[in-house]
This record gives C-alpha cells, structure tokens and sequence, in this order.
C-alpha cells in the first residue's frame, strides 16, 4: 500500500557527494566519477552536490592552479563550472542559511551546517530518498548520521519520512557493493595486483619510502561493466623497517584499485585514506 507521506523510491535515489567524496572521484576525467555516473544512470538515481561544495570544488582548482607554472586559467575554471552543471544537479543554498548557521551553537562548523541545511531543503524540494555521501566526522556519530541531525530531520520532516534521508560515510565503496557483481578472485590474484607498481607509485608521494608489508583482511573484487574494482587495505613498513618499541613505523591505505579484466592489471588506482598504526596494534 503507497503511503503519501513518503517519497516515490521508484524514481531513484538522489545521490549527494561531499567534497571529500566528489575529490576522490578523480571528477571530471577520473576513472571512478565515470563509473559512478554511469551506475547512477543505470539504476536510475540522480547525482547531486550541494552548491556550497561547487564553490569549493572551483576553489580548490584555482589554487592548484596558482601552484603550478601555468597559473589560473579563467576558461579552465569555467570549463570546471561548466561540468558541474552538466554532471550534477547543483543544490541551491536555502536563503538565509549562511545567516541560520552562523547563529547556531553546535559542534559543526558554518560551512558544515550550510551544507546539512541544504540537504533538507532538497529533501523536501524533490521528495526522494536522499544519500549524502561524506567522510566528514562532523555528520556522523559513528558510521550513522547524528543523533542531533536526525533528531531535527525528524521535527522538519517527520519521523517516518525522515528515514529517507541518509548518511553513507564511506559512500563511494557502499554504493560499488550495492551496484556491482561480485566476482571471485584467487589469493594470488589478490596479492599481485594489490603489489603492483601501479599501487605503489601512487602510494608513495605522499607518504615517502614504503616497503610492502602485507594485505589486510578480505579483499572482494566488484565488476562493473569491462571494469573490475578492488576495495582493500595494505599495510607498509616505513622505510623498510619492521615496527619498533619506539614509535609507529607503519601506515595502513585503503585503496580502490581499478582493474581491466583481460588481461588482469591495474589500470588505476585511487588512495582513500592513509593511517598510522602504532607498533603494539596488532593489523
């Protein structure tokens, strides 16, 4: 039986990036954006951000911009812009929400509140299930959209229908469960690619000389159209030494490896995270 007072599922999820989860795509040319769009298209769900992560996501491009020998290019960033609009539906800053955030006490900042008041607007605006995809700790209590949050969900929306709105904190990997077929790999397929060149030159700009240690816990391999993804974590001996009483001398990496089927080879590989790990933990 339909309940009125809850969105039409039927027409797809909106699906709304942060910008921690919309950098990690690679967007606009990035191998995991164009697999989460074409998904999304699939199975009939609607990619959004917030305009406030638009604004960001362009400044954020300016300044590498400034960074590099070239300097900033009005036409590139227009040509960002430009992207943005075309692949995403952009979320307008409800009015007065700058004003409403600032005047609030809470643990999350401004910029945060601006955004969270955005996907209650959007909410209402196109009465659909919404998942906003972001890492950001100041959403969540846990894995879990907070208590707090949820609460005034609930008091503008309704209890039920607030269901709807939903947090997905490690959003990319969860809908790549949801939309991909699993597919069986070998330990030593696992162990080969999760070794390559591929993964460890991308891992080590920014963390310096690492030796391989080990991969940790089960590794699942998804298939999406000519594509394999592999989610998995690695651990890394710091400059080849083994874990010391002293301090940690390990790092762990989620990564997010990009995988052609025949022949079995990395094509890409995106780093979602990097943690230390102190000696006495045992990984």
């Amino acid at each position: 039986m339909t309940n009125h007072h809850l969105p039409d599922t039927d027409r797809g999820a909106l699906i709304v990036l942060d910008i921690d989860q919309l950098e990690l795509t690679g967007f606009p040319d990035g191998a995991v954006f164009r697999m989460l769009h074409t998904a999304a298209g699939r199975h009939g769900h609607t990619l959004a951000i917030p305009q406030t992560v638009a604004e960001e996501h362009l400044s954020h491009h300016r300044v590498e911009a400034q960074q590099s020998t070239e300097g900033p290019s009005e036409e590139a960033v227009q040509h960002l812009r430009e992207a943005l609009h075309t692949r995403f539906a952009i979320l307008p800053t409800p009015e007065g929400a700058a004003e409403a955030a600032m005047a609030r006490v809470s643990d999350r900042s401004v910029r945060d509140t601006v955004v969270w008041l955005t996907l209650l607007d959007a909410f209402e605006a196109w009465d659909r299930m919404l998942w906003f995809l972001s890492g950001n700790q100041g959403f969540a209590e846990g894995s879990a959209l907070h208590p707090d949050l949820r609460a005034e969900a609930g008091l503008r929306l309704g209890t039920e229908r607030s269901l709807f709105l939903g947090l997905l904190k490690d959003g990319l990997l969860t809908l790549l469960k949801r939309w991909g077929t699993r597919v069986p790999l070998s330990a030593e397929d696992l162990n080969r690619l999760i070794q390559s060149d591929p993964v460890v030159r991308q891992v080590r700009p920014s963390t310096g000389h690492l030796t391989f240690g080990s991969r940790l816990g089960l590794t699942r391999a998804y298939q999406i159209d000519d594509r394999l993804w592999v989610p998995g974590r690695i651990r890394w001996r710091v400059g080849g030494e083994e874990p010391t009483s002293s301090g940690s001398s390990s790092l762990v990496t989620r990564v997010l490896l990009e995988v052609g089927v025949e022949p079995l080879v990395v094509r890409g590989v995106t780093v979602l995270d990097v943690s230390a790990v102190e000696p006495n933990v045992s990984t």
